[in-house]
């Protein structure tokens, strides 16, 4: 009962340093502002009411069509354009600047004095700078969705949460390499730098990924963007995207949820590394 206490009183401390007012206020006001505008003009076809073709599809659709529009305008062009950079963006505030400056400052000594072996420390870090981040984005994402389009969302809720999960894969994996990077160079401004430098690489090197694949016929580099992100693999399956090269995958929808198995299971090895490293060669 002490160490749980002493772990929650840790996970207090990091979501006051985290969400000081009002970095998350604003990164909300961003959010939903911007989700309900793409979102009218995804669902309502903008000017006049006049309902577009994604809204059409939703309504009028079958089932498997139905999907297609969901993880075609809201794990691909929602999370690429919008959702991935706004939350990723306070993931990177979270790890790179705030724990890199406790790091460069050495006040992560403060937390070690604590009575919690360091993995708990740690734990009690990425569930405030990644897990909450994470829960609110499902959370409120789904919401709006259920507010604009109630119907759609209560029939497929399932479905549209799997899609969140398979598109939040890519944000967890540049998170954990973010923090690895964070964690080597002890500095936040430099952690910070090249998180958001890899943030905007990775989307280039999946689209170069993806222009390799059309050029040259070849799977493989396919499959490599569909595990970095998984999003892609659900795209090739019902044959929607913004590229239409990606569908020369052609996945089953088993190798689509592998691909998103693989997506995670690469990112909780790197994590796995992260705990080895913070546990027992990180010095402080």
């Amino acid at each position: 009962m002490g160490k749980a206490k002493t772990f929650f009183e840790v996970f207090v401390s990091a979501l006051n340093e985290d969400f000081r007012f009002p970095i998350l206020e604003i990164f909300f006001s961003i959010h939903i502002v911007g989700v309900f505008i793409i979102l009218y003009y995804m669902t309502a076809g903008g000017p006049g009411g006049q309902a577009g073709r994604l809204y059409q599809t939703l309504q009028l659709g079958g089932i498997e069509e139905v999907k297609g529009a969901i993880v075609s305008g809201f794990a691909g062009l929602w999370t690429f354009a919008f959702q991935t950079p706004v939350f990723g963006m306070l993931i990177l505030k979270n790890i790179a600047y705030s724990f890199g400056n406790d790091l460069e400052r050495g006040t992560v000594q403060n937390l070690l004095s604590y009575p919690l072996k360091r993995r708990l420390l740690l734990t009690a870090k990425l569930l405030s700078s990644i897990g909450v981040v994470y829960l609110l984005s499902v959370g409120i994402s789904i919401l709006e969705l259920y507010v604009l389009i109630p119907s759609v969302v209560s029939q497929n809720l399932a479905f549209v949460f799997f899609t969140f999960v398979a598109s939040l894969s890519f944000p967890f994996l540049v998170s954990i390499l973010v923090l690895l990077i964070t964690l080597l160079s002890k500095r936040g401004s430099t952690a910070l730098f090249l998180g958001i430098g890899l943030y905007v690489a990775s989307f280039f090197i999946i689209l170069l990924l993806v222009a390799v694949a059309s050029t040259s016929g070849n799977t493989i580099f396919l499959k490599l963007a569909a595990i970095i992100f998984p999003g892609l693999g659900l795209q090739a399956y019902y044959n929607v995207g913004l590229d239409p090269s990606i569908a020369i995958l052609a996945p089953s929808f088993n190798e689509a949820l592998l691909y998103i198995g693989a997506g995670y299971v690469l990112a909780f090895l790197l994590l796995a590394l992260v705990y080895l490293y913070f546990e027992r060669r990180l010095q402080i």
